[in-house]
């Protein structure tokens, strides 16, 4: 450390060290590998941002002693660990399922990224006069959004923002920017909405108060009922046929896929392979 005194609180005694982790920078992994318990290895490292403001990017030399070395050993990809690890009898069973989960994945980000593009196109393309004091009323509701949720971690918003590198004029921006956005979003398909006649009946309101109460636990006519009291029904309502709006908007999309670099493409050869090779990983225990 500076001046050859010990750096407090980043000493390390019985520590498990994965080698490859970069956790101490890359100077040590270079030269873990190889040692054997009881080797002592001295590097020199630049010290990052957990050494505190007034160290960063200073020398520093550490010394590791390597009490011991263990190998990390996958174990053997076959029926006994598709039982073990799953609900699968046989590892075909569960490489089917992996192969079909990822499939539904991808197709479920592919979908939203669709919905995403469809969407701003249509506002690209339609000019909206938003009042100031619609736009500010959003803005102030997103920043008391983010204020609360700060205190439901604990926090105060100062701190959440200083661990980002933002202000409160950075996050009022960035508020005012999402306010607009999702204003017009909102506006532009329930002009979407109107011209197709698009209607929301009972049976679709119904299902969406038990995917709601399903998630919160709750009893779906309870929820239903304290709904309608307050007048979320309505918003409710609202939400599905925006939803709706934006499912014939995709429909009428004029979809072009883009060509794909040669890097980005992936063979669909053995992609559904779960490998049966063991990877060993070193893990030293250490001093610093």
């Amino acid at each position: 450390g500076p001046l050859g005194q010990e750096i407090d609180g980043l000493s390390r005694t019985d520590y498990m060290y994965f080698v490859g982790s970069g956790e101490f920078g890359p100077s040590l992994d270079a030269e873990l590998p190889g040692t054997k318990a009881g080797g002592i290895l001295k590097v020199t490292e630049e010290m990052g941002d957990g050494a505190g403001d007034d160290l960063v990017g200073q020398a520093a030399e550490m010394t590791i002693l390597v009490k011991d070395v263990k190998a990390r050993v996958l174990p053997e990809a076959d029926d006994d660990l598709a039982k073990t690890a799953s609900e699968f009898d046989t590892l075909a069973e569960l490489r089917d399922d992996l192969h079909t989960r990822l499939q539904e994945s991808k197709e479920r980000e592919a979908k939203g990224e669709l919905r995403d593009r469809a969407l701003q196109a249509l506002m690209d393309s339609v000019e909206v006069d938003l009042p100031d004091t619609l736009i500010d009323d959003e803005t102030e509701h997103r920043v008391t959004h983010a204020k609360q949720r700060a205190e439901q971690n604990g926090l105060t918003i100062e701190q959440v923002l200083e661990a980002e590198g933002w202000d409160e004029a950075r996050l009022r921006e960035d508020s005012r920017d999402h306010a607009i956005r999702a204003i017009k979003s909102d506006l532009v398909l329930e002009g979407v909405a109107r011209a197709a006649d698009i209607q929301v009946d009972a049976d679709e309101l119904g299902k969406e108060i038990g995917v709601l109460a399903q998630a919160y636990d709750r009893d779906p006519k309870e929820l239903a009922t304290q709904l309608d009291r307050s007048g979320q029904i309505v918003t409710l309502a609202g939400d599905i046929i925006r939803g709706k709006a934006l499912d014939l908007l995709v429909e009428k999309a004029d979809v072009t896929e883009e060509a794909r670099s040669p890097e980005a493409t992936e063979t669909t050869e053995g992609t559904d392979d779960v490998t049966e090779d063991t990877e060993d990983t070193e893990e030293e225990t250490h001093d610093e």
